[in-house]
């Protein structure tokens, strides 16, 4: 029986015929990230909360700048700020004021160095950070959003924090709203 790896290939192979030298391929090519699945669906929330702008595209290029410890050191702002869609000269300070809005909403944590004031980010866990924007402030996190965050990250497999069961598909009969909250401890009984 094919691996989900091997019927993928060949569903390409069958499709694009002699495109695997055309694709990027982690295991050959230096230059690639590790980022979270759910990448897509956080940056849209992250979209939605913020109060000034966007700062979705500094996340992500924090995500692609990002090795597995989850710290990214800004060397250069300038560099930061242009490749996350900032030119002219308000490149840095528009930058600068995504980088705070993030760490306001609680997606990253920002230290200083010296002169500069953001110098390290450290990326917190998003599925985390989102588990708890919704826990803690359920009106500002849209249901229609957090039902479609909640579903893919059962289809995907993904761990959502307070919850005992590994989300792994659909349970027969078991509305999503179960899935949200931990099971009630029974009262002790007297005897």
């Amino acid at each position: 029986m094919a691996t989900a790896t091997e019927r993928r290939r060949e569903l390409r192979d069958t499709l694009w015929p002699g495109s695997a030298a055309k694709i990027w391929d982690r295991r050959t090519n230096d230059g690639f990230a590790s980022i979270p699945r759910l990448l897509p669906l956080v940056m849209h929330l992250i979209k939605l909360l913020s109060k000034k702008g966007d700062p979705s595209v500094v996340y992500l290029d924090l995500w692609v700048r990002c090795f597995d410890e989850g710290i990214v050191s800004i060397n250069d702002e300038e560099a930061a700020a242009y490749s996350s869609g900032y030119s002219g000269g308000r490149a840095v300070r528009t930058w600068a004021e995504r980088i705070q809005s993030l760490e306001q909403l609680g997606f990253i944590a920002v230290k200083s160095s010296g002169s500069r004031k953001i110098a390290h980010v450290l990326l917190i866990n998003p599925i985390l950070v989102c588990w708890e924007l919704h826990q803690n402030h359920p009106a500002k996190v849209p249901g229609e959003w957090w039902t479609a965050f909640v579903s893919r990250a059962m289809e995907i497999g993904a761990k959502l924090p307070g919850n005992s069961l590994r989300i792994e598909g659909p349970l027969a009969g078991d509305p999503i709203g179960s899935l949200l909250t931990p099971p009630k401890e029974a009262p002790a009984s007297r005897s």
